[in-house]
């Protein structure tokens, strides 16, 4: 009969990680199982083998960046995935039936530019709403709904994730912001004629678009995902 991981001997290896300065659980769950293969495998070879022997070998083969260049690997992973999300959800106001939406925003919008005269007097008002409305939500909606440090004391790369948005959010808010000024630098003057004001207007579209991405689209999947992986912490 070979020999297999006790949970006593699990919870060795939980505590292995956190000493090895693996603070999140849910990679501790992957750097678990992984250690706990590998040490099996190794008692099938001679099960004769100390716990603490073969645990000491294994880690071993980590090298001597040890845990965190799986620790990085596993950062990027987790962006990767949220940012192909983010993509697909974007690719999705291309395609029907969403696009009417978007090209719908965009007529409406080239409209109002075209009957106020002052451009200023469109892109100030839709800017600052756009930045009090970000303001408001990184500071009251985000950490209620969405920051969530620790679960039940324990800390998750997945949900850590939900923070990725807040930069660039505020870096969408203040190119928008911005956006008049530098067409003075740059004398560009670009709300000349129809075809212009149209794409400024769909650029405008698309930079809220964006930010409800960021903003609601991805935390709300990762808080799913979460659930679906760890099922037995509420959140």
């Amino acid at each position: 009969m070979n020999r297999t991981i006790t949970t006593e001997e699990t919870e060795k290896l939980f505590e292995f990680c956190r000493k090895h300065y693996v603070a999140h659980y849910d990679l501790q769950v992957e750097l678990v199982d992984h250690l706990a293969t590998s040490i099996e495998e190794k008692w099938c070879e001679n099960p004769e083998i100390s716990f603490e022997t073969v645990l000491s070998g294994t880690f071993k083969k980590f090298g001597i960046s040890g845990f965190s260049k799986i620790k990085a690997q596993k950062q990027k992973e987790l962006a990767r995935k949220y940012n192909q999300l983010l993509w697909k959800y974007l690719r999705e106001f291309f395609s029907w039936p969403k696009i009417i939406l978007t090209f719908a925003l965009t007529v409406v919008l080239t409209t109002i530019f075209r009957l106020i005269e002052n451009d200023n007097w469109v892109l100030v008002p839709i800017f600052l709403s756009i930045s009090l409305f970000v303001l408001y939500h990184y500071l009251f909606v985000f950490p209620k709904n969405y920051k969530k440090a620790q679960v039940n004391g324990k800390k998750f790369m997945l949900l850590e994730q939900m923070g990725r948005g807040q930069a660039i959010s505020f870096a969408l808010v203040q190119l928008m912001v911005q956006s008049p000024t530098l067409l003075r630098i740059f004398k560009l003057e670009v709300l000349q004629n129809t075809i212009e004001i149209f794409g400024i207007s769909l650029l405008i579209v698309l930079l809220c678009i964006i930010l409800y991405g960021e903003m609601f689209f991805v935390p709300s999947k990762i808080k799913e995902h979460f659930k679906e992986q760890f099922s037995e912490f509420a959140l």
